[in-house]
């Protein structure tokens, strides 16, 4: 070390001593007789020797403070505390100075007891909840800590270079708050399906087991509405929760309500981040994924992103209708405040998408506006449909391309985004940011990645396709609306085609909505033409099942190169492959361009929507896709693979 850096810990009060004695002997050398000058050497020594054995003591006295102040302080904080890359200070109640670590003498280039450390970094005296102070040219998180010892208090001051010393990160990573917000699964739903007497006990279950969770993290809790909670403990402690994969959810789902069909279930968004605020505005938007996704799950949001635990069980279905009434009678008002609405789904559009298109078109026409579908080409799944629309001269000019839509939308406008809610999905993702109202209506299990901030938003996981939310929002859309039948019929089709015969994912509503299209006249005989297959798509199909690879239940499949509408046949030929005995679920991929998209199905005890979601797919536990772009076909399947084999170690 150099004699700059070595003169920095030479104490003020030791250098004032020094230069007094040498002024004192000086004179004492001057003074007459000698008898004198002796006395006055001594009574230096004397007092020389009483100042360092009252400064020794002091700083004994000093060390004893600090050393049973951070004894006190929890294990994580102390193994960090004397740390060089760390500045701290021990001051009394008035912000004097009586300990600190080499690391704050460097940084404020002195020795600093018995100092004021507001005078030596004036920055330190903001209020305590403005953390971060600038210190030359570093920015530091700045901790105080009261402290108490004999009686007497004191405040424990560490500046914490969160950015530069791999210490300080971790230390203010582990004490840093972590949020839990947990809600109930369809709460009145639950409670109906419950005998009155059971409803206090089914509380009273809920949260002891809420707090017993609690207590496990040293936390605490609020219940703050019948079925909501919020939970606060350190970050330290989120570990114990993700290796236990958030083991609240099982803990919940074995109450006993008397009722078998009614399981409760919790949806659990967690988040960290660098303060409280930010810790819970990340908890809010986990929580809002996993209710997005049918509960039964917690999601947690950190610096890396989201990571799902649970989500076994199927999403619970509402009875209720109020959440479709209310959507609608806001998008009628929405609506009538435009002149023109423009509807668009996903790329390559199959009956689902283009009948909740068509029942859309309906409502704009119902509201006196004009009103368009994008679509780009026609694939074999909806070419029927478009051939019929196009034999109608009511729909010769509602079918518009991409290029078209963008003139538009512009001025007054509603793009209203169905049947998916990934913007990257969508058949013109430039539209998504050019329309003055943007309305998203979808019935896929939510994703990391969505549109975001629309204008009006209908996200339903537990219904069984677009087509059906859209026939409840028209019912509510207006008390005399005029439907066509081609109309009923595509709606009805979509119907038809997601729940595969009413077989999947099929629900009391899903039912009383194909009801009342019945009513407004589809004829199911019309609906069956727009399902024909042509012969070579029927071989061709015949022949991806026939060279399928089964393992543990699970079928994998490709598609032949330059087969016709690759998506669309891996998509039936998936659908083909759940229906023979033996097989859980099955996946088909095919190449379209430089993208090799995967086509999932299951019968129910596989979830194939979390296989394809680490693939950077989506949809729902029995019917999932996704997109890999950019890899060849060998690549594709072995991450195929790779997902399936952690899927199954996961559950």
């Amino acid at each position: 070390m150099d004699k700059k850096k070595r003169s920095i810990y030479i104490s003020t009060e030791l250098v004032l001593i020094l230069v007094l004695l040498a002024a004192a002997v000086l004179i004492t050398m001057l003074m007459e007789p000698h008898e004198i000058r002796t006395v006055m050497i001594s009574a230096i020594f004397v007092v020389v020797v009483i100042y360092f054995i009252v400064s020794t003591l002091r700083k004994e006295r000093w060390f004893a403070i600090a050393g049973q102040i951070l004894t006190d302080c929890s294990d994580e904080i102390d193994k960090y505390v004397n740390a060089v890359t760390m500045p701290t200070a021990i001051t009394k109640k008035n912000g004097v100075i009586g300990w600190h670590n080499p690391a704050f003498s460097m940084l404020a280039g002195m020795r600093c007891e018995g100092r004021n450390i507001f005078r030596i970094f004036p920055e330190l005296h903001k209020p305590a909840k403005d953390r971060k102070v600038r210190i030359g040219n570093v920015t530091y998180v700045k901790e105080v800590i009261p402290a108490r010892f004999g009686g007497k208090e004191y405040t424990i001051y560490r500046l914490i270079d969160v950015n530069n010393t791999y210490e300080a990160s971790d230390l203010y990573r582990i004490v840093t708050a972590a949020v839990c917000h947990i809600q109930v699964d369809a709460y009145g739903d639950l409670l109906r399906g419950t005998a009155q007497e059971g409803h206090a006990k089914l509380d009273a279950e809920v949260d002891r087991i809420i707090a017993r969770q609690t207590a496990n993290v040293r936390g605490v809790y609020q219940k703050y509405d019948r079925d909501k909670y919020l939970m606060f403990f350190e970050r330290r402690y989120l570990s114990s929760l993700m290796q236990s994969k958030f083991s609240i959810l099982n803990d919940v789902k074995g109450i006993e309500t008397g009722n078998a069909a009614f399981v409760p279930t919790l949806s659990i968004g967690a988040g960290v981040g660098n303060n409280p605020e930010e810790a819970n505005r990340n908890a809010v938007a986990a929580l809002e994924l996993a209710l997005g996704r049918g509960g039964d799950q917690a999601v947690l949001k950190d610096e890396g992103g989201y990571k799902f635990y649970g989500g076994g069980q199927q999403a619970i279905e509402k009875r209720t209708r109020v959440k479709a009434r209310m959507f609608s009678h806001a998008m009628k008002n929405l609506m009538e405040q435009c002149d023109t609405v423009v509807t668009m789904g996903h790329s390559v559009p199959d009956l689902d998408c283009m009948g909740a298109a068509l029942g859309i078109h309906a409502c704009a026409r119902q509201a006196g506006k004009r009103s368009y579908i994008v679509l780009d080409k026609p694939n074999a799944a909806v070419q029927g449909l478009v051939d019929e629309m196009k034999r109608d001269p009511d729909y010769r000019d509602v079918l518009v391309t991409p290029a078209e839509a963008e003139h538009l939308l512009e001025g007054q406008s509603m793009l209203v985004v169905v049947d998916t809610q990934m913007e990257d999905y969508t058949i013109a993702p430039q539209l998504v940011g050019q329309a003055g109202t943007l309305v998203v209506i979808d019935h896929h299990v939510r994703g990391t990645t969505h549109i975001e901030s629309p204008t009006l938003s209908l996200y339903e996981p537990y219904a069984s396709s677009t087509a059906e939310m859209v026939t409840e929002i028209i019912e509510y859309f207006s008390d005399k609306i005029y439907i066509k039948p081609l109309e009923v019929e595509a709606l009805l089709a979509g119907i038809t085609i997601d729940t595969k015969g009413f077989s999947f994912k099929t629900g009391v509503r899903t039912f009383e909505a194909a009801s009342y299209l019945r009513k407004l006249g589809a004829d199911t005989t019309t609906i069956r033409h727009l399902f024909q297959d042509d012969l070579e798509t029927f071989s061709t199909r015949a022949s991806v099942v026939q060279n399928a690879k089964v393992q543990d239940g699970v079928a994998v499949s490709w598609c032949p190169e330059g087969a016709k509408n690759p998506q669309l046949l891996a998509a039936q030929a998936a659908d083909s492959l759940i229906g023979i005995r033996g097989i859980k679920a099955s996946f088909v991929l095919c190449r379209q361009g430089d993208t090799v998209i995967v086509s999932g199905r299951s019968i129910g005890g596989i979830n194939v929507q979390r296989i394809l979601e680490k693939l950077g797919g989506g949809g729902h536990a029995t019917i999932a896709g996704a997109q890999l772009k950019g890899i060849d076909g060998d690549a594709a399947e072995k991450e195929l693979r790779r997902a399936i084999e952690e899927y199954k170690k996961e559950s």
